[in-house]
C-alpha cells in the first residue's frame, strides 16, 4: 500500500512540475501562453521589485521564506532518501520449540526459505 502512494505521489508531483517548467520554457521562448498566465514574456520575472520591497520592513518575511523553502527541501530529500531504503528484516525471534528462542538473522532466514522454495516442484528460482 505504501509503496502505491508513493508512485502515486510521485508520478502526480512530476507530472506537475513538468508542465509547470514545459509552461514557463515555452513563455521565457516567446511562445504565445494563456492571459491568465503569471509569466507571458522573455524579460518578465518570477518576483518584480515592488514584490521583493513590499514586505523589506517585516524582519520575519524573508528568513520566514527561507526557513519554509528549507523545510520542503528537507522534507524532499528524506522523502527521496526512503525510496532508496529497502525494508528488510534485521533479526528475527524463532520458538525453537524447548521454550527457548532462538534469535536469527534475516538474511539467514531469506536464504533458508529461499532454498527450500526452489526445491519445491514446479518452482524454478526463489
Amino acid at each position: 500500500m505504501r509503496s502505491t502512494v508513493n508512485r502515486v505521489l510521485l508520478a502526480l508531483a512530476g507530472l506537475v512540475l513538468v508542465v509547470v517548467g514545459g509552461a514557463v520554457l515555452a513563455a521565457g521562448l516567446g511562445a504565445s501562453v494563456p492571459s491568465w498566465w503569471p509569466w507571458d514574456g522573455k524579460t518578465d520575472v518570477l518576483l518584480s521589485v515592488a514584490d521583493r520591497q513590499r514586505w523589506r520592513d517585516d524582519g520575519w518575511w524573508w528568513p520566514t521564506v527561507i526557513a519554509v523553502l528549507a523545510v520542503l527541501v528537507v522534507l524532499a530529500l528524506w522523502w527521496f532518501l526512503a525510496q532508496l531504503r529497502r525494508g528488510r528484516l534485521a533479526d528475527v525471534l524463532v520458538d525453537s520449540g524447548d521454550g527457548e528462542g532462538a534469535q536469527l538473522r534475516g538474511r539467514a532466514l531469506e536464504g533458508v526459505l529461499a532454498q527450500e522454495a526452489g526445491a519445491l516442484d514446479g518452482v524454478a528460482r526463489a
